[in-house]
């Protein structure tokens, strides 16, 4: 190899691993992180009176179910309008105490306005998001 073709063979390898490194910063990017301890208790399966679905896992990922009533306003509150009827394994982030994403990354994502942090009424847990109300599952 000359000195142009030995040079040119380096740059390509400090491109490729300069790329790679990109690919690894960003898809490294892309993992769950576990719900905070602070909000442990959002963790659940998290249903409405129109059959929407949020299962919150303490790993950070969450499944939606989007199999309800379409014609409920409160469907519309709710749903990831381009996603399909079930999503699994989306990511959960909490914007400090008023916001929860769910995203799957490249594909969805929905940011949900936290009115009301879960709370007990009677032998129910509740959670208000997007002024609509969750009910607990046990």
């Amino acid at each position: 190899m000359n000195h142009l073709t030995t040079k040119k063979v380096v740059n390509m390898t400090k491109h490729s691993f300069l790329l790679l490194l990109i690919f690894v910063s960003f898809t490294s990017c892309q993992n769950a992180k576990p719900v905070p301890k602070d909000k442990e208790s959002y963790i659940g399966l998290w249903i409405t009176h129109s059959g929407f679905q949020i299962d919150i896992k303490s790993a950070g990922t969450a499944s939606i179910t989007q199999i309800a009533d379409t014609l409920d306003p409160d469907f519309t509150k709710l749903n990831i309008a381009v996603a399909p009827p079930f999503i699994k394994e989306m990511f959960v982030e909490f914007k400090g105490d008023s916001n929860l994403l769910v995203a799957k990354p490249l594909y969805f994502a929905k940011e949900y306005l936290i009115n009301k942090s879960p709370y007990q009424e009677g032998d129910t847990s509740k959670l208000i998001l997007n002024g609509v109300i969750f009910i607990k599952q046990k």
